[in-house]
């Protein structure tokens, strides 16, 4: 089922249209630049013929003392034949004479013609007989004696009208075809840009986790779809990963909880099979406690599992010393019995941190727990606290049997137990995936490695807050306790 969201779009067609219509933007932009430049090309050599001709008629009237007359012809002829009204006019403006009938109805400018007087040329463009006129205003040669004249030549701008329109059709329609072309080759290359998206697509929703190791290969050698390939083969193998989890969850947790319902409902059986003693329904019944215990211990630790990866534990945080919170915690272990030899290992100074002390002493008992229930008896078990590259260090080391290499990574996994530990005494395994997440939440890191003596060794990276200056009386309590590291045998 594909999801669609209710303002999606396509991309391939917004990339067409945005192209398509960039590039008419920049061609209409091209040419109309284009169009003004040549109509700026046209007045300007217009305005050079006209000086010209208004030259000639100048001298025109210096040596002949008037201007040269055209017969009477029609005005569209003469405006495509010649094109030249010339009008003289006196200082009032009015005209005197033109060279043509059709120059006695020529607009006049009273700015030109004030210009014209004070011996500036000057062009401007009017409008006359429908169509635009430019006229180029000049002064003119006293003759018999006459001042202030002006000479007027005006041209009609029908024909360059007429080529600017026909150019503006020849580049409107050129817009138009390069714009339809580039509408196509727009589509043709949106189609091409998305279609790898398209196979990465298919590719990933063939995906379907029930077959391991699916994962993107299209286009994956392409620079710009490289970190997206990699990005959705980082997800699906997070995903693999999920139901490879959510799998073992399911039966492993079926095995834990079959387990001890089993037991009890073997005990229950025994027990109404006929008439028993009164000490054998106590030891019936201790058994049956003993099995309901090891189901209250699964179901609180995925509670708190649940509550570690929900981020909904809270942190009470206080400063501690961590060599008095081992120590406790090695105390505690050792009221309950036990055959280990267990060595407390701390350093002279103080190892503070901030933590929360339930928590973390919870996971240090988890540490020390698992150390002595996976060792035989006798076995030496070192726990040690000290400062190692600025960080609080505690670290549960035995001389076990150990583990081999490739579980260590798995230890911290919900779930997770090697084979030697399928024990029915091995815990629901979710005692280290609760340790790693209480440390993480205090800003550490813990980490399974084999260890010094032989066996096993967890270590727990924690901040280190840094201690105040001593004051004198625990400057002189240091001096009086013996130097170096301190060895202790809890047991």
């Amino acid at each position: 089922m594909r999801f669609r969201s209710p303002t999606s779009f396509s991309l391939q067609r917004t990339l067409a249209v945005r192209f398509s219509v960039t590039m008419f933007a920049g061609l209409l932009g091209l040419a109309l630049w284009g169009y003004l430049g040549v109509r700026d090309t046209l007045i300007q050599q217009l305005d050079r013929s006209l000086e010209s001709s208004a030259q000639l008629q100048v001298d025109n009237l210096v040596a002949h003392g008037s201007l040269a007359v055209h017969g009477r012809t029609e005005l569209g002829r003469f405006i495509q034949q010649i094109n030249r009204f010339v009008a003289l006019r006196d200082s009032t403006g009015r005209i005197l004479t033109g060279n043509i009938s059709f120059a006695q109805s020529l607009p006049l400018e009273v700015a030109a013609l004030q210009q014209a007087h004070r011996g500036r040329r000057v062009f401007v463009t009017q409008q006359w007989q429908d169509h635009g006129l430019r006229s180029i205003y000049l002064p003119a040669p006293r003759i018999d004696g006459a001042a202030g004249r002006v000479v007027q030549v005006g041209a009609s701008l029908f024909p360059i009208e007429g080529s600017l329109n026909h150019v503006l059709l020849r580049m409107v329609g050129t817009v138009l075809l390069v714009s339809l072309a580039t509408a196509i080759g727009a589509g043709w290359l949106a189609a091409s840009a998305v279609r790898p998206v398209h196979r990465i697509t298919a590719q990933a929703r063939a995906i379907t986790g029930e077959v391991a190791g699916g994962r993107i290969t299209a286009h994956a050698e392409v620079s710009e779809f490289h970190g997206l390939t990699e990005v959705i083969n980082a997800m699906v193998a997070r995903l693999e990963a999920a139901a490879q989890w959510h799998r073992r969850i399911i039966r492993d947790l079926g095995h834990d909880l079959r387990t001890p319902i089993t037991a009890m409902r073997a005990g229950v059986e025994v027990a109404l099979w006929g008439e028993r003693s009164p000490d054998d329904y106590r030891r019936i019944l201790a058994s049956t406690l003993e099995e309901i215990d090891r189901l209250t211990l699964i179901c609180d630790a995925l509670v708190l599992l649940g509550r570690l990866q929900a981020g909904e534990v809270k942190l009470d945080v206080t400063e501690m010393d961590a060599r008095q919170l081992a120590r406790t915690v090695v105390t505690g272990a050792l009221e309950d019995g036990g055959r280990h030899q267990v060595v407390l290992v701390t350093s002279r100074d103080p190892v503070l941190i901030r933590a929360d002390a339930r928590l973390m002493r919870m996971i240090l008992q988890q540490l020390l727990d698992n150390a002595r229930r996976y060792t035989p008896e006798g076995s030496r078990i070192e726990f040690t606290v000290g400062v190692r590259n600025g960080e609080a260090v505690i670290t549960v080391e035995d001389n076990g049997p150990g583990l081999a290499d490739d579980v260590l990574p798995h230890l911290f996994e919900p779930f997770y137990r090697s084979d030697r530990a399928r024990a029915r005494e091995g815990g629901p395994g979710l005692g280290l995936t609760a340790t790693a997440s209480i440390v993480a939440l205090h800003g550490g890191t813990v980490a399974a490695e084999r260890s010094s003596l032989g066996g096993l060794g967890v270590t727990v990276r924690l901040p280190r807050v840094t201690p105040s200056a001593p004051t004198r009386p625990a400057i002189l309590a240091r001096a009086a306790a013996s130097s170096g590291t301190s060895r202790e045998p809890a047991g």
